[in-house]
């Protein structure tokens, strides 16, 4: 998925031009997280493991990442013939292939694997996997309050949020001026903290609600879309100086908040009420600090670490590694209970084996599944 990217054309000044590899690499960071979040033994090392439980700060970046990227695509075509035809195609045949090609996957492992047991608790303690093929299983997770009982489906949230934005924002920025558009961008960044506090108030209990649902959790897809549309707006004089700190400010409280919350706790999965009333906007004004703040400093020596090939094709893969990084999990499960691996999940190296199976997972569906995909229908890989 290719970013808008700026060029800088004075020394305080940005304006937008075409394409910005660091947030391939913020990609490619945010999904290492993922990965600690999700496999890191606890025994290995306790500090790694609470650090993996900011996984939930990466999805906020991916957001904001989101945000600017599909707002910048939708403002520079807008006047253009077959609008919707042409943006609805190009997104669904980058995000549904994969995607529904996993929902085939995880329907099949659950129904006829261990005489369907885990299909029937799925249904009968979470419900249906339907939800899913609509996208609306962050919704499901917010009526019942809990994850779905099959690892692979419980990633899937964000991309649940991400497709809503997806499909409903086209036909705002169609029918809206672009002030107009600032206007709403910026009240959904008030309001979604508001929605959080209502929802909390309403049901204290459900952990869920705040975190998974659009309206409680869209302030990075908003400040994503403020982003790109002031770029579109004329040269921006952006002090880098200030710009480093607060980064550094709201990213280090949110960090320092969230593991002072959920420190020592026996489920750190479970998010804190600091976070579902707070944390979640310090997080994404962070992240759309940082991601301002590459987006300034893109092609200097300050980023020419994450220029290097391998975290570039990370970013590149790291749809197929989300997805698939479960499949990967599950792989491992089986053969460790056919004692064809002689390790478990609190040894190191069941965290590389599933971490590296992930990644050769994905790099072979870009290869031979999303890339010709992409080639069919417009040319070129992307």
């Amino acid at each position: 998925m290719a970013s808008p990217a700026i060029t800088v054309s004075a020394p305080s000044q940005v304006s937008f031009r075409g394409y910005i590899v660091e947030l391939d690499a913020m990609r490619a960071l945010g999904l290492c997280l993922v990965l600690i979040c999700h496999f890191w033994p606890r025994n290995l090392s306790e500090v790694v493991f609470q650090l993996g439980q900011l996984g939930w700060i990466a999805m906020d970046s991916f957001f904001v990442m989101s945000g600017f990227l599909i707002t910048g695509i939708l403002l520079d075509s807008r006047e253009k013939p077959n609008y919707y035809g042409a943006y609805y195609a190009r997104r669904a045949l980058r995000i549904f292939p994969l995607y529904y090609l996993i929902l085939i996957a995880w329907y099949c492992i659950s129904r006829f694997t261990d005489h369907g047991r885990t299909y029937y608790n799925l249904v009968q303690q979470w419900g249906s996997p339907a939800w899913f093929t609509f996208y609306v299983g962050n919704i499901r997770a917010a009526i019942v309050g809990k994850w779905p009982t099959v690892f692979g489906y419980a990633p899937l949230w964000s991309l649940q949020v991400e497709e809503q934005y997806y499909l409903l924002f086209p036909f705002v920025v169609a029918w809206m001026k672009r002030e107009h558009l600032r206007r709403l961008l910026i009240a959904a960044v008030i309001l979604s903290p508001v929605f959080r506090v209502l929802s909390f108030l309403w049901l204290p209990d459900n952990l869920l609600l705040q975190y998974v649902l659009l309206p409680c959790h869209c302030e990075g897809l908003a400040l994503g879309g403020l982003i790109a549309i002031r770029f579109r707006s004329g040269p921006w004089n952006i002090p880098k100086v200030k710009l480093a700190i607060w980064t550094f400010v709201l990213l280090g409280f949110t960090v320092i908040s969230s593991i002072v919350s959920i420190w020592g706790a026996t489920d750190p999965s479970r998010s804190s009420r600091w976070d579902r009333l707070a944390g979640y906007s310090l997080s994404s004004a962070g992240c759309a600090c940082l991601v301002l703040l590459l987006i300034c400093l893109r092609g200097s020596s300050y980023t020419r670490w994450m220029r290097i090939a391998p975290l570039q094709y990370l970013g590149k893969i790291s749809y197929g590694v989300y997805l698939l990084h479960p499949i990967a999990f599950w792989i491992m499960v089986e053969l460790s209970k056919k004692r064809i691996l002689h390790f478990h999940k609190d040894d190191p190296l069941w965290f590389v084996e599933t971490v590296g199976l992930s990644l050769a997972l994905a790099a072979l569906s870009w290869d031979l599944f999303e890339t010709p995909i992409q080639v069919q229908r417009t040319g070129t890989a992307g």
